[in-house]
């Protein structure tokens, strides 16, 4: 999942949207979002499976982590984020457009706006495509003027890693490698808001915390906001202002990071932080 998001299930009204550099209104706004699902049919007495419930949750201009253990919700949200599931009931609005989106053109404003950093790295590059292609691929689908040349070159010098990389097919990478290199696919169409997720559940403590300081520095450099999806709630003190806590479906905690985490009020809550290894969570 890298530069064109499947947002085009139905129409939606086109709405003024402002630039990436100068986005300072509510970016991205759930409203009363819920996911249910249905292993038998209701019609037959089937009982919904509810994946997310009542979620009203505004991103605007603080990084977020969304925390929770698993089959919380949190892949589901993402999911919603870029249209690959429908809200059972609710509304997403994303930079101004209600989703989903079939407009072609306000489909690309979207993608260029917000993009993710899959889990698995080397499974969500083109085994066939040099880190050249990679990079390439999301200026041409999303149409980004200038000399993508010096785009990609300025976006893989931004995460650390030498030009002489761009001949290379993803097996030739090591997972470090792999991760920075879908880290720069998606900065190369300068986006808003990067989603992140689990960056760091493949990486050794070192690596770990390489990727930690390479993605605050490109914060600030390229003055994006951070969606992080983690168990990691090192990473997420490290990198995210605010923290969103999923339990079962719902928001059961959302706050300024450092107060949720030195003063829970949620049992989920505490029960994260007491099964976080010590060097994660003092980060």
């Amino acid at each position: 999942m890298s530069s064109t998001l499947p947002l085009n299930s139905e129409a939606s009204p086109l709405m003024p949207v402002t630039d990436s550099e100068t986005q300072t209104s509510t970016e991205i706004k759930f409203d009363n979002v819920s996911v249910h699902y249905y292993s038998v049919p209701s019609w037959l007495g089937g009982k919904a499976f509810k994946a997310l419930q009542n979620i009203d949750l505004n991103v605007e201009d603080k990084s977020l982590a969304i925390v929770g253990r698993s089959g919380a919700g949190k892949s589901t949200l993402i999911e919603l984020l870029f249209g690959l599931k429908a809200p059972t009931v609710g509304q997403i609005n994303l930079f101004g457009y209600s989703l989903p989106i079939r407009d072609s053109k306000a489909q690309a404003t979207v993608c260029r706006l917000i993009q993710l950093v899959p889990q698995e790295p080397h499974t969500s590059l083109n085994p066939y495509y040099t880190v050249r292609q990679i990079l390439a691929e999301p200026l041409s689908n999303l149409d980004v003027s200038g000399n993508h040349e010096a785009i990609i070159e300025e976006a893989l010098s931004d995460v650390g890693l030498p030009a002489s990389l761009l001949l290379l097919k993803p097996n030739q990478l090591s997972t470090g490698q792999a991760q920075r290199v879908a880290i720069a696919r998606a900065l190369v169409v300068r986006p808003a808001v990067l989603v992140a997720d689990e960056p760091t559940a493949s990486l050794d403590p070192v690596n770990r915390q390489r990727l930690l300081d390479l993605v605050n520095s490109l914060k600030k450099k390229r003055d994006m906001r951070l969606i992080l999806v983690t168990h990691d709630l090192g990473a997420a003190k490290a990198l995210c202002e605010e923290i969103l806590v999923l339990d079962h479906g719902e928001m059961v905690e959302h706050g300024p990071t450092n107060q949720v985490m030195s003063k829970p009020a949620h049992p989920a809550t505490q029960m994260l932080i007491e099964s976080q290894p010590l060097s994660k969570s003092t980060c």
